[in-house]
């Protein structure tokens, strides 16, 4: 990976002089196609501030202390027009995702243009290590002990254990058809891994890092198919929220079950990141077609607001 990538997309940007960071709790979009990371008050449904980033910014993470957020950039799109005279060229990358450590200290990128999981140093911004993966690697989560980290490589069909101590690759778990995005419960002994190709979900055994199950979602709309995209949790680690992207809607999947147990339909056009509120009431969606994020009530399984977010929202985070 060119340092001149790493530059832009690795970096960390200060909230807490910012007004918009007054507002309780504080709602974060990454505007892919705008450039820029917008800051929204979910309790008034509106926009607070607008904070330019660089090219396509996807994955999203705040520190520990709420007081950093680190923002992934996909860099230049591959045939972009090129840079007026005078202008710093945009790098052209494949950084989805960027997760911390427990610790605050280290940050881990995805990068599917080189097939590796990059090891920042956050204080210094400087590359600790890369470490090879399978390919297209994208979304990617810490375990809940900070010793192991799990990346979905979309192109290998599996997720990649990586012990970031040692710096190396300690497991290749199957993972069914394009794994998109994987997360941990909150335990940390069980892993959630969510395929795009096909509407599957892996389980694994996050201890043992071995493959435990995986399972088929049954009688899902063929028009639009639904092809899933990212996931969260609810506060009792019960259920898992998936976002379908094309499917326009928000799947209510028990593991236990191994099955569908609800969904939240036409949450927006092509739902992408999720988040849930700190009550557990209220999940958020960033929907990248319709130029906006969804408030859904998780009761009554309803889209009771919208927020008009431009420039394709991509990812989510709330402070």
């Amino acid at each position: 990976m060119r340092a001149t990538v790493l530059c832009v997309a690795c970096f960390a940007i200060g909230i807490t002089a910012s007004s918009a960071a007054l507002a309780k709790p504080l709602l974060i979009v990454s505007a892919e196609a705008g450039g820029e990371v917008v800051f929204v008050d979910p309790a008034k449904a509106e926009v607070v501030a607008h904070v330019p980033v660089g090219p396509r910014p996807r994955g999203l993470k705040l520190t520990r202390d709420k007081k950093k957020l680190f923002v992934a950039l996909a860099g230049a799109a591959k045939g972009a027009p090129a840079p007026a005279p005078g202008a710093p060229a945009a790098p052209t990358a494949g950084l989805a995702v960027v997760d911390l450590l427990p610790d605050g200290r280290t940050a881990f990128l995805s990068n599917s243009a080189t097939n590796e999981l990059v090891v920042v140093d956050v204080a210094g911004g400087a590359v600790k290590t890369k470490i090879p993966v399978g390919t297209d690697p994208q979304g990617l989560a810490v375990r809940p002990d900070g010793k192991v980290v799990y990346l979905a490589t979309h192109g290998a069909d599996e997720v990649s254990a990586i012990d970031p101590k040692a710096g190396k690759l300690i497991g290749r778990i199957d993972a069914g058809s394009r794994p998109q995005a994987v997360l941990y419960a909150p335990r940390g002994d069980t892993a959630f891994v969510i395929d795009e190709g096909n509407p599957i979900i892996t389980i694994v055994d996050a201890q043992k890092n071995m493959f435990k199950a995986q399972f088929v979602l049954q009688g899902l709309p063929q028009k639009p198919a639904p092809a899933m995209q990212s996931a969260v949790l609810s506060r009792d680690g019960k259920l898992l929220y998936v976002t379908t992207g094309p499917g326009k809607s928000v799947l209510i999947v028990d593991p236990a079950k191994k099955a569908v147990v609800g969904s939240i339909e036409d949450v927006g056009a092509f739902p992408r990141g999720i988040v849930l509120s700190a009550d557990g009431k209220k999940l958020y969606t960033a929907n990248g077609g319709s130029n906006d994020v969804a408030i859904i009530d998780v009761a009554s399984k309803k889209v009771t607001g919208r927020i008009a977010v431009p420039g394709a929202p991509w990812g989510l985070a709330l402070r």
